[in-house]
């Protein structure tokens, strides 16, 4: 990139973004910390905080473990063994994914509560699944998934070379992954650790719906504000609970940068990994059976519930809660959801790959706070963004702004993080020699972006659109203090439902929300396959 002096086009392409960041990212979070101003003192001597404290940090510790433990389990059965039906068992493992998260504490409730069909229908036991057993079940199986990935991420790239001449040199099954493995998975563990640490302490609709009168933080700054009205309590308690965030987040931050994943070079090894033992492959497979079972029981019985008058009581075959789903507000609901993911992930994409072009290849003083302000939405409770925007642009003179807008706007820059941060990782892996080539053929740095760049990050443009999307239809803690009845979300619809036990309604919803985003998931699959198959044509 040329110097900014001499390219006017990128200077205001700059300013704009830097601006834009400014508006929709710092000023709102800026408003909630101030908000309580003098009154901090107040709040934090009065101690209401300091139980809600301590409960999410017993939730944390207790879901993080065991979140990390099974999908570090799940991870190394699909990376080492040669069980069967991992294709199925993967496919089930992400399911998790493509909901939202409180879905699970709803199908929970319908199998588990006082007259759930497994507690009270086959064992006629009606027993409380409220407080902190509920919450630390629900999030297990609701987060596992995120350790899963990075836990599996990591072992499929590290070399089975090291763990090959282990065994040859006399090393047992048990001495290699004690001595080998795990310490090469030990990057991937801590970041699936403090990643799955973030997303359990951020969690609001898991902990609203089965928690009961066990609060944690982010329940008590819905409550401050849904029951009493009391804002700056809300906002001092989304400070500590964003505070306890960016601890976890900037030693995240760090760890991804203090440790490597190259082994012995950079290049992949073509040698097998050293087989496993039989017994533990059959451990292995009974432990992603149960794990999937559970799964499938539960997103099972979010579609029988959908499919029936009155599940588990009547059973009767209906399509009623469909027809309810697409009349009404309900209609009103599910057109915003589409409308407001599609565009908040066209534009997040697209500002993330501008953003992380001019960052990753520009020449400029303050680079890095960019580069920090654009991930740090990653560590941002959705409940205080959501706070944030409510705070920041509940304005007089912004009467004129439909709250759609102010809803799609919150959902671009909350999903920053993850398009910013493929599309820098795709930059990375491309020569700066393709830009000079462009601008020394007379084009401005602008044009070489536009025409060489964005057409070779068309994978990065993708994970960008396709996650954004699949997060802004499945989020809550964003948007449940901006919504209007006019704007209101299938998330925030479900929510209602739940809490107002008409589960057909709210699952038929469920089924609507989850397909929403496996629709979009294969059309990126689809994207990316005709695109392999169009570049092996034209070799």
């Amino acid at each position: 990139m040329r110097s900014l002096q001499r390219e006017p086009g990128v200077l205001l392409a700059l300013l704009a973004v830097v601006a834009l960041v400014a508006i929709f990212i710092v000023y709102p979070q800026v408003r909630v910390v101030l908000t309580p101003g003098s009154a901090y003192g107040d709040f934090l001597s009065a101690g209401s905080w300091v139980r809600p404290l301590g409960n999410s940090l017993q939730v944390m510790a207790l879901s993080t473990t065991t979140a990390v433990l099974i999908g570090f389990v799940f991870a190394y059965a699909m990376v080492y063994t040669d069980m069967h039906w991992k294709p199925l068992f993967r496919l089930i493992g992400i399911l998790p994914l493509l909901s939202p998260p409180f879905v699970v504490a709803a199908s929970y409730i319908l199998l588990f509560g006082p007259r759930g069909v497994i507690t009270y229908g086959v064992f006629g036991q009606t027993i409380s699944i409220f407080g902190l057993g509920g919450i630390w079940g629900v999030q297990t199986i609701a987060f596992f998934p995120f350790a899963y990935q990075l836990i599996a991420d990591v072992l499929s790239r590290s070399d089975a070379r090291m763990e090959q001449a282990a065994r040859n040199l006399g090393a047992g099954p048990w001495s290699v992954f004690r001595t080998v493995t795990l310490p090469l998975s030990r990057p991937g563990l801590g970041a699936a650790i403090l990643t799955t640490a973030i997303y359990v302490l951020e969690d609001f609709g898991n902990p609203a719906l089965v928690g009961g009168q066990f609060t944690v933080l982010p329940t008590q700054a819905y409550g401050l504000i849904s029951g009493f009205g009391d804002l700056p309590s809300a906002a001092a308690v989304s400070t500590i609970l964003l505070s306890l965030a960016l601890v976890l987040y900037l030693a995240k931050i760090r760890l991804d940068g203090g440790q490597s994943f190259v082994t012995v070079s950079g290049r992949a090894s073509s040698m097998p990994r050293p087989p496993v033992p039989a017994w533990l492959s059959w451990v292995c497979f009974a432990v992603c059976g149960a794990l999937c079972a559970m799964i499938l029981l539960v997103y099972g019985s979010l579609v029988v519930s959908a499919f029936t008058l009155t599940f588990p009581v009547n059973t009767a075959f209906t399509t009623s809660h469909f027809e309810y789903v697409f009349s009404g507000v309900n209609g009103v609901a599910l057109r915003n959801t589409l409308v407001y993911g599609l565009t908040a992930a066209a534009f997040s994409s697209l500002f993330a790959l501008l953003a992380a072009w001019l960052v990753q290849r520009g020449i400029w003083s303050g680079r890095r706070i960019l580069d920090f302000l654009l991930i740090m939405p990653a560590a941002v409770p959705g409940l205080f963004f959501g706070i944030g925007y409510a705070t920041a642009f509940n304005e007089q003179w912004l009467d004129w702004l439909n709250r759609g807008v102010l809803i799609i706007i919150s959902m671009i820059f909350w999903n920053i993080p993850v398009g910013y941060q493929a599309a820098v990782a795709g930059l990375r892996q491309i020569d700066r020699t393709m830009d000079e080539a462009a601008t020394s053929l007379g084009a401005s740095s602008l044009r070489g972006f536009r025409d060489v760049l964005v057409p070779m990050l068309g994978g990065s443009l993708r994970v960008g659109f396709v996650t954004t999307f699949v997060r802004a239809v499945t989020t809550l803690s964003v948007v449940i203090f901006l919504f209007t009845p006019g704007t209101t979300v299938a998330t925030i619809r479900i929510f209602q439902l739940v809490n107002d036990l008409d589960w057909g309604g709210a699952t038929a919803f469920t089924v609507i929300d989850i397909g929403l985003a496996m629709v979009a998931l294969g059309a990126m699959a689809v994207l990316a396959r005709g695109r392999i198959a169009l570049g092996a044509s034209r070799a």
